[in-house]
């Protein structure tokens, strides 16, 4: 028979999860501070692609890869 106690689980930590999360908003934290600091002395951003970061380039990159390589595909090669 059982003696009436309830069995408790560890509950498990995601520590990745909390690692990746401190990361993301340490990253925001620091880019708001530079935005608010950026305007309080009046910099002015440059318009269209100048102002893009490494993460952004490189995503535009890809996305533009991918959009040849499909026109390659189904327009070239007709498959």
């Amino acid at each position: 028979m059982s003696s009436g106690k309830k069995k408790h689980k560890k509950q498990v930590r995601n520590k990745s999860k909390d690692w990746l999360m401190d990361y993301y908003q340490t990253g925001r934290a620091f880019d708001e501070e530079n935005r608010r600091r950026q305007e309080e002395e009046g910099y002015e951003k440059p318009k269209g692609l100048k102002n893009l970061n490494a993460f952004e380039w490189t995503c535009v990159i890809i996305i533009v890869l991918g959009l040849i390589g499909c026109f390659v595909r189904y327009v070239v090669l007709k498959i």
